[in-house]
């Protein structure tokens, strides 16, 4: 028998018992981790009193050292004693205490007296680093350690005082090795004492005697140790293994005692116990969802039916509905689910249509093109069986309209609906306050458009509208552009006394400002320039003309060419306004065949001689017109004889792509050229043109200009 709990939203305690859960899993959290941190403070905290007491036990040591040396000097000193009695004396005291290697008495003047064992020689110890201090009133002092057989040892020396006055001093040398029968032996299984130097230099390892000496001197804990303050040392490893542990100063030496362990070892006993409080919080955490699980089942089954559905609109489905048979809030948030995704469908149905139209508007400025797929995405929102635009008639302010359609509706921007055979719905289209048409809907059944249609028709004809003026207004400036345009260019062939000229010119979807000229000069030269300008529409149309009209009227001075770019570009830098042009110009002598040319940043022309295996190009520096006042251009010159070929582009040419986005480019142009060396003037012309032509395969998406010139005789 199947058993449901019909509990009320207010009744269901597996929520709270969630809720109450997070704030217990943030404080049991806090709480493991502050006792984690408590468990690693004990740790440290004993490896800083192992640390201490290695530097106490390194104190004790050097201590009972002083004080064997103090009483084997008093008692040599209190009374007359033989150097051989001193020796006997000395080797006693090493007999007894393994530790001194070595006793050597010296005076107060540094004169080695008598020494165990004998010395070959007698030494002057007078700056010896162990003696100098205790010369110079201090009480003991110790020297630096040094290693002999491979053993650390040590220099200690000891003042001997006769009333005050320094009678002689006791120098011996220490095994250090000592120390490791006199260091703590509570270090345990794994942790290790390190003795260091003053320079942090190891002298003395317990457990890893092969450890390297230089192993630790970069350790931070190290320098604090040395510079006399205690020290805890994490992050240390040897490459292997991860280290904690501890440095602490030794007084009077200026060495620092250190003891490390694993972490692994150090950690064990924290990590057993932090495991075991895992274990408690998991099996409460295990149990608090179980309950949660238990109590929230039936709370848990419609909102999983509001997930699905949620999840359902987001990837599109809209309309989706949940089924909840329930009548307390949850079916009440089922209804309200049920209500959103139905508006939701309609009004994403409605956006959708709406940027169907603003992409058809925005897909081209074509009028043309424009109003076929506008019409055709209107009437598919509206779900219409076809759909009209017109306009008004300028003159007029007629419609062009069917007969039998009201042609006053736009003149009166009123509102027009019809029923009858078939119904239509029909709005003006206003831009700026103005009529200039109406958008029509048919449908072939009776049917009655609601006020919500009529609005999101309007809604369209704002968009169409606003589309329809700005095709109106693109091709009036595209229309002007190309006038403009139409007039810098000359004809496409051109005969001058030795020289003959083609010229061809493509322009882009949207007219630029691309222009080549052929100037007759004084003296039979000839002035042939080729440009580029940037931009587009009519500014661009308007800069050409200007920087075409001002080329003419500063060559026909007979200027040099780069006298010619230098008043052209101060000229168009002074008044115009982020463009630029590039252009190449030219002056040709036909009497004698010199080409004198210079280049504001344009391509470089190609020229084929009659004798030469292939084009070559005719480079020039310069930096483009219109970019700095005090611009200054170079002039170069070159030689064209009869029947030379001479090439000039625009980079449309190069800069034409194909399917692939790969250009046309220089070296295309340059094969091209070569195979038509011996051509007719206007086939190289038509020829380069069909190849751009071909390789892009669409409309130029930039103006090409090429002009071909060829010497036809000396004259």
């Amino acid at each position: 028998m199947n058993v449901r709990m019909h509990l009320g939203i207010r009744g269901k305690i597996a929520a709270v018992i969630l809720i109450c859960m997070i704030p217990v899993l943030i404080l049991g959290g806090l709480l493991f981790q502050s006792r984690n941190q408590g468990r690693l403070e004990i740790v440290q905290r004993g490896h800083r009193d192992l640390a201490r007491a290695m530097a106490a036990d390194v104190q004790m040591f050097l201590a009972g050292a002083v004080e064997g040396e103090r009483t084997a000097g008093a008692a040599v000193t209190s009374q007359p004693y033989p150097v051989s009695g001193i020796i006997q004396l000395f080797t006693a005291i090493r007999a007894k205490n393994p530790s001194f290697l070595s006793l050597m008495l010296i005076d107060a003047a540094g004169t080695e007296v008598a020494a165990s064992p004998p010395q070959p020689f007698t030494m002057n110890l007078a700056d010896n680093p162990a003696v100098g201090p205790v010369r110079n009133g201090k009480e003991w002092a110790a020297g630096p350690p040094t290693w002999i057989d491979g053993h650390p040892t040590l220099e200690v020396a000891t003042a001997i005082r006769d009333k005050e006055k320094l009678a002689a001093v006791v120098l011996g040398r220490l095994d250090l090795g000592g120390l490791r029968t006199v260091l703590p032996r509570g270090l345990g299984r794994a942790a290790d004492g390190i003795i260091l130097d003053t320079t942090g230099r190891l002298i003395i390892d317990i457990r890893q005697p092969a450890r390297a000496p230089e192993a630790l001197q970069g350790l931070s804990a190290v320098r604090t140790a040395l510079a006399g303050l205690e020290a805890t040392i994490e992050g240390y490893s040897d490459g292997r293994t991860g280290y904690l542990g501890a440095a602490a100063p030794i007084a009077g030496l200026g060495w620092a005692a250190i003891v490390v362990e694993p972490e692994s070892s150090a950690l064990e006993s924290a990590r057993r116990a932090a495991a075991q409080e895992m274990i408690t919080v998991l099996t409460a955490v295990g149990v608090g969802l179980f309950l949660a699980w238990v109590l929230g089942a039936e709370l848990s089954a419609p909102i999983l039916a509001l997930v699905r559905g949620a999840r359902a609109l987001g990837r599109g489905n809209l309309g989706t509905r949940v089924a909840l048979r329930r009548s307390d809030e949850l079916g009440e948030l089922g209804n309200a689910f049920n209500e959103m995704s139905e508006r939701l469908s309609r009004y994403v149905t409605e956006m959708n249509a709406l940027q169907a139209v603003s992409d058809a508007a925005l897909s081209t400025v074509r009028l043309g093109e424009l109003l076929p797929p506008l019409v055709q995405r209107v009437g598919a929102a509206l779900h219409a069986d076809a759909g009209l635009i017109w306009f008004v008639e300028e003159g007029t302010g007629d419609l062009v309209v069917p007969a039998g359609f009201n042609g006053a509706l736009a003149a009166k921007g009123r509102r027009l609906r019809r029923e009858g055979a078939y119904s239509t719905m029909a709005v003006p289209l206003r831009v700026g306050g103005r009529v200039i048409g109406v958008v029509q809907v048919l449908s072939q059944r009776p049917r009655e458009f609601t006020a919500h249609e009529v609005r999101l028709l309007e809604t369209f004809a704002d968009r169409v509208a606003l589309a329809v003026d700005n095709a109106r207004a693109y091709e009036r400036e595209r229309e002007i552009a190309g006038i403009i345009q139409q007039t810098l260019l000359p004809p496409r062939r051109v005969e001058l006394p030795g020289l003959a000229v083609a010229g061809r010119y493509l322009p882009s979807r949207e007219v630029g400002g691309d222009f080549y000229a052929v100037l007759p000069l004084d003296h039979g030269q000839v002035g042939l320039a080729i440009a580029d300008v940037s931009g587009k529409g009519i500014p661009a149309a308007t800069l050409s003309a200007r920087a075409r009209y001002l080329l003419e009227a500063f060559a026909q001075d007979g200027r040099r060419p780069e006298a010619v770019l230098s008043r052209l570009n101060h000229a168009l830098a002074a008044d115009t306004e982020s463009k630029f042009v590039s252009l190449f110009y030219g002056i040709l002598n036909p009497r004698d065949g010199t080409l004198l040319f210079a280049s504001a940043g344009h391509l470089p022309p190609l020229m084929v001689r009659a004798a030469d295996a292939g084009p070559r190009l005719l480079e020039a520096p310069g930096l483009l017109l219109g970019v700095e006042p005090g611009t200054t251009y170079a002039m170069s010159e070159t030689r064209i004889g009869p029947g030379d070929l001479l090439l000039l582009f625009t980079d449309g040419i190069t800069e034409a792509r194909n399917a692939a986005g790969e250009q046309f480019g220089e070296q295309r142009i340059s094969e091209l050229l070569a195979t038509l060396r011996d051509a007719p003037l206007d086939e190289v012309a038509d020829r380069v043109m069909d190849a751009v032509a071909s390789w892009s395969g669409n409309g130029p998406a930039d103006d090409q200009t090429v002009v071909a010139a060829r010497m036809t005789s000396l004259l």
